[in-house]
């Protein structure tokens, strides 16, 4: 058996649209929590809101920017997406990406969810390979499919998946608080649960073979916040507000 699968022409015009709507709401959150902060410690609450005239529109463009080169990179990423099949293995290939090989013996099951995405699942989380519903002759792979395994439509979401609403507010609360709050038992248990937050998110994406080599390289950014929420949790903790 030797089959390889690709990603349809123009596959990835039809998720674009996905990826920008869902990116909306970070940048909207991000800015928003930025600004604030900003002018919550500010002494100068005027001069804070009026330069937000000239930062905005400058935040806004750059935002932009950054988001189309991300694009750019993105339809790279996907439109090079190979599946294959060869010697009792299924590999999913993409550039510069690690790649994913699970033994069909290793296969635990295959998900096929509502929206046309493809979910192979080994014996690990780390053995995992997505595949989106624009992938090439569907009917050819699932024939393919039940030779290997059958085919569920009971899709289980994992704990992240639940609670991705809940989980992004309490990061944003927890920061806020370090930065903004003065008693100290709640910066104190804001500070280790924020901690925690960043820390498992760094290797869950150090740990993920679906997320593409640029990005792991960028979560190391998560350490120069760690840093900030560290040593602001530890000079509020052990300054003396009473004091002022």
């Amino acid at each position: 058996m030797n089959e390889i699968f690709k990603i349809k022409e123009n596959g990835f015009n039809e998720i674009k649209k996905q990826l920008i709507i869902k990116s909306i709401p970070f940048f909207l959150i991000t800015v928003s929590f930025g600004f604030a902060l900003s002018y919550i410690n500010s002494k100068d609450k005027e001069n804070v809101l009026s330069s937000l005239l000239f930062t905005i529109p400058f935040v806004g463009l750059s935002m932009a920017y950054g988001f189309s080169k991300v694009l750019k990179r993105q339809k790279k990423i996907f439109e090079t997406y190979r599946l294959v099949f060869s010697e009792g293995n299924v590999f999913r290939e993409q550039f510069n990406t690690p790649t994913v090989n699970i033994q069909f013996n290793d296969i635990q099951s295959i998900i096929k969810e509502k929206k046309g995405n493809y979910t192979i699942k080994g014996k690990t989380t780390v053995e995992t390979i997505l595949i989106p519903s624009q992938i090439e002759n569907q009917e050819g792979l699932e024939l393919l499919f039940d030779k290997i395994k059958p085919i569920s439509n009971s899709v289980q979401r994992t704990f992240d998946e639940k609670y991705k609403i809940p989980i992004l507010l309490i990061t944003i609360f927890s920061m806020g608080a370090v930065y903004v709050a003065t008693n100290k038992i709640l910066v104190g248990v804001c500070g280790v649960l924020v901690t925690v937050i960043l820390l498992r998110s760094f290797f869950q994406i150090k740990n993920n073979k679906n997320i593409d080599n640029k990005t792991k390289q960028g979560s190391y950014f998560i350490f120069l916040v760690l840093a900030s929420i560290i040593a602001v949790t530890i000079m509020k903790i052990t300054y003396n507000f009473n004091s002022i």
